[in-house]
């Protein structure tokens, strides 16, 4: 679910997460999804906004995000390895 300018405003300002916190979230949340087919048909503007809300409505966790860490690095373990063959 994305918010709309206000709604996303209000949730920033009554979020448990400091405003920088929210941005230092956000940008790691795309990071760790710029390859999935949500976001890779948004633009830059709808990327961050969607990131932001997934940070302030909980879509976006730190248990969720550890668990596409450790996807990634099993991935790029598995395409080290093939490449090594």
């Amino acid at each position: 679910m994305v918010l709309t300018e206000s709604q996303l405003g209000s949730a920033v300002s009554s979020s448990k997460l400091g405003r920088y916190d929210i941005v230092k979230h956000a940008i790691e949340w795309i990071h760790l999804n710029i390859q999935n087919e949500e976001f890779r048909k948004l633009d830059q503007a709808d990327i961050i906004n969607k990131a932001l809300s997934d940070i302030v409505t909980d879509v976006a966790t730190p248990e969720k995000m550890e668990e596409l860490r450790k996807k990634m690095k099993k991935v790029k373990a598995a395409l080290d390895r093939q490449e090594g063959c």
